[in-house]
């Protein structure tokens, strides 16, 4: 398969991968171009040994964390865009909607790095523990460590910002 294949498959989840980490739609467009830029590049060094996906997420996750390093090497937050659902809804679905993800986000930019990669990784690109690890460069082991303090420290945000187990539940 070529890289222009795994780029039409790929780049959606690629760009919304990076866009919840920077949010900003330009820094997330531009990484995204600079991910399948090197995967072009390095098309030639793909093994097969893991999913074409995990490869790509890789290179991305690497992309995403070199230029936040260079940006501002003290610190892994960023700044929290709130994007307006522009779907037909009344105003009251968009302003509780607006108000609940930006919670989840204020929340889950209160963790430390690596809780968030492995959450965002894990729960919300829907990687396997295998494939995060193999995106991380962490063993199995740590992934799952790492993921359950994570969850642990996310409930405790989510609860200070006022969502119940009720809400967590659903």
């Amino acid at each position: 398969m070529s890289s222009e294949v795994w780029f039409d498959e790929h780049y959606d989840a690629v760009y919304s991968y990076i866009l919840i980490l920077a949010k900003d739609p330009h820094v997330a467009e531009d990484l995204s171009q600079e991910t399948f830029m090197k995967v072009i590049k390095n098309e030639h060094q793909f093994k097969g040994d893991s999913l074409v996906k995990t490869w790509i997420f890789r290179i991305a996750y690497t992309t995403t964390m070199s230029y936040f390093r260079k940006k501002n090497p003290i610190t892994y937050y960023f700044d929290l865009h709130n994007q307006s659902d522009k779907h037909e809804r009344s105003s009251e679905e968009i302003a509780l909607l607006n108000s609940q993800q930006k919670q989840f986000y204020e929340a889950l930019n209160q963790l430390k790095p690596s809780y968030q990669q492995v959450i965002i990784l894990r729960y919300i690109q829907g990687f396997s523990t295998k494939e995060t690890a193999s995106i991380l460069n962490w063993s199995e082991g740590k992934v799952k460590m790492t993921l359950s303090r994570a969850l642990t420290a996310f409930k405790k945000e989510l609860e200070k910002g006022g969502f119940t187990n009720e809400t967590l539940i659903r």
